[in-house]
């Protein structure tokens, strides 16, 4: 390779590390927010779903209606503040209700209709909180006059009684004590005092931010975004207690406060945020520095094995050959996910990193108790967990990776790429953390089997049902590709199939935590040597249409059950890919349509530019294929 090409090649996969190392993935998705705040309403769930509609609104403030979220999905309607304002009403929030409605109001975009019968919702709650009018004192018998009926005549005895007669006033007395009670004019017995209500279990919490728009957590859990025109949120059923509240604003210090919410009362925290001071440069150099280790390395590694590829392919020593493929077995039209699984090694229990012995016997690895292992990588292992009545799948880096600063910070960065993919065909990750120095993510814990365990058992898919698998991997490349996230190791191995025939990608952008390892007998270049493409190799950088090759060939395999290009060693299989043409499927297997062998010849495509522009291209395709063989 001369020194101006090894120089492009340099500046291509700097460029694709650096925007790789500095792009950043926001939380869950407008759409995404707005769609479980909605069902939250639907479900009685009035916090949950204030927090989550107003995420919503701090991501997109504009509603409106048949609105493009990606690809060909479309959010037909778009209501937020209209909602907001239920919810509000159902917590008896007024303050928050006025501000949703005029929120509403200010837009225009939302119906006018709805919103006049919601407004008329806020009349009534307002009347309701509305303190009762004052009730003025009760009269007391004395200020008013009450007419006694007059005393008969008394005789006076013509001698005086022995005893002093009784004094007069006391004569009086006596009587009048009595009248009132006699009398109609008497003033009734105050009721009784109704019972006081039981006392409040829990308390609200109020965040006012300024500048608005903040992120407010509440012991280390999202809660939502201030308002982004008043800095409000309000979040109710707070349990009593100290708890820890941090706000974050880019741009900003981050902010974390201890408050103490008491049962039954609102507290309030305002604060305006401190900007950042230091200059965002000032934390540049030691991340570009390592990007350019990165760089330097790589490129060496692909200048050498481009040159060995291109030069002296018979020079290369050979690897350990793999065994060879099992014969054939008779087709199936789709999976049986109750079928046996290949059994796999299984990683050590006790004595790894973090793990401990309970005082019920069982092995946990911190809060979470390892129920079984599920699989063992090149660089970790996975487990069946269980942490009360959540099950999951835990995984963690192999002891092997502990000692690598720079892995350990890649792969708890790739995690948290992770959790901003939320699409039904990506296999969702729900945590991260670190136990005793070992970091870990667990992920929904999917019922089924690899896709590359049903081909070994099936032994390849009938048309449909192996279209019907790859447009729903397709739909989720094209999700993630809009989010600006690329696989860069798609494979059999890495696609679960459920019962019900839905396939979910899994282990998205962990692979790139170790991109720059190399070639080994393994296997381990860039992803895995059967399914990378030619670009790859060459060191010309990745894209989304790179993971389209290798889709490519997940389904030259799905639909034939043997791969396009097979070989000795890794190497001899990377030479193929760059030179090889493959033959058509249907020459493999009979019976697979025409149009199948011109979608994935075109999938295979050497270059870029003969591929799908994007995944969406791919589905459409595909949906059309399916509608038509219906």
């Amino acid at each position: 390779m001369s020194p101006p090409r090894a120089l492009a090649v340099f500046v291509i996969v700097g460029a694709a590390v650096l925007a790789a190392a500095t792009g950043s993935a926001q939380g869950q998705e407008w759409h995404e927010a707005y769609r479980d705040g909605v069902k939250a309403l639907a479900q009685g769930q009035p916090e949950r779903a204030v927090s989550l509609l107003e995420y919503a609104v701090s991501l997109r403030p504009q509603p409106g209606r048949d609105i493009v979220t990606y690809g060909t999905n479309v959010q037909h309607e778009y209501y937020p503040y209209l909602r907001l304002l239920q919810a509000y009403v159902q917590l008896k929030d007024l303050p928050g209700a006025r501000s949703a409605l005029k929120r509403s109001e200010t837009w225009g975009r939302e119906p006018a209709e709805e919103r006049r019968r919601l407004a008329g919702l806020v009349d009534d709650l307002a009347a309701r909180l509305a303190p009762p009018p004052p009730v003025a004192p009760p009269t007391t018998v004395a200020a008013a006059p009450v007419a006694l009926p007059s005393a008969p005549p008394v005789t006076v005895p013509a001698t005086p009684p022995a005893a002093p007669a009784p004094s007069p006033s006391v004569a009086a007395t006596a009587p009048r004590a009595a009248a009132p009670a006699a009398t109609p004019n008497a003033v009734p017995p105050r009721p009784r005092a109704s019972p006081e209500p039981p006392p409040i279990s829990t308390g609200s919490l109020e965040v006012v931010s300024q500048p608005p728009g903040a992120a407010v957590y509440l012991d280390d859990e999202l809660i939502g975004t201030t308002d982004p025109e008043w800095g409000r949120l309000v979040r109710s059923a707070v349990a009593p207690g100290r708890h820890r509240i941090r706000v974050q604003l880019p741009g900003h210090q981050d902010l974390a406060e201890d408050v103490e919410v008491r049962a039954g009362a609102r507290t309030e925290l305002r604060r305006r945020l401190v900007a950042s001071t230091a200059p965002a440069a000032e934390a540049r150099p030691a991340i570009d520095t390592r990007l350019v280790a990165y760089g330097v390395v790589a490129v060496l590694l692909l200048v050498l094995t481009a040159w060995a590829l291109r030069r002296s392919p018979a020079a290369i020593p050979k690897a350990v050959p793999t065994p060879g493929r099992p014969a054939p077995t008779p087709r199936s039209g789709g999976f049986d996910a109750s079928a046996p699984t290949p059994p796999r090694g299984t990683p050590p229990g006790l004595g790894s990193p973090g793990v401990h012995r309970g005082p019920d016997g069982l092995e946990y690895f911190g809060d979470y108790r390892l129920v079984a292992p599920l699989g063992r990588g090149g660089m970790a292992s996975v487990y069946r967990a269980e942490r009360g009545t959540e099950v999951c799948a835990l995984k963690r880096p192999l002891a092997a990776f502990l000692e690598e600063p720079e892995f350990l910070e890649r792969f708890m960065r790739e995690a948290e790429i992770g959790r901003t993919l939320h699409h039904p065909n990506i296999v969702r990750i729900l945590e991260r953390g670190e136990v005793e120095g070992v970091p870990y993510f667990t992920m929904e814990l999917v019922p089924g089997e690899t896709l590359q365990a049903g081909l070994q058992r099936t032994r390849g898919l009938e048309p449909r049902p192996a279209t019907a698998i790859v447009v729903q991997i397709a739909e989720a490349l094209d999700y993630a590709h809009l989010k600006g996230v690329v696989h860069r190791d798609l494979k059999p191995s890495n696609v679960m199939v459920l019962a019900d025939g839905t396939a979910k990608v899994m282990d998205y952008g962990i692979a790139r935590a170790r991109r720059f390892e190399g070639l080994t007998v393994t296997g381990a270049f860039l992803g895995s040597p059967e399914y990378v493409a030619p670009e790859t190799i060459e060191g010309k950088g990745t894209d989304g249409r790179s993971d389209l090759y290798a889709l490519g060939v997940v389904f030259y395999e799905a639909l034939t059950g043997a791969r396009p290009f097979v070989g000795e060693t890794p190497f001899t299989i990377l030479r193929k890919h760059l030179t090889e043409v493959p033959k058509a499927p249907s020459t493999v297997r009979p019976g697979v349509p025409a149009e199948l062998d011109r979608i994935v010849g075109r999938l295979l495509s050497k270059t870029p530019e003969g591929r799908y522009a994007a995944a969406e291209d791919l589905v459409l395709e595909l949906r059309q294929f399916l509608h038509h063989a219906a």
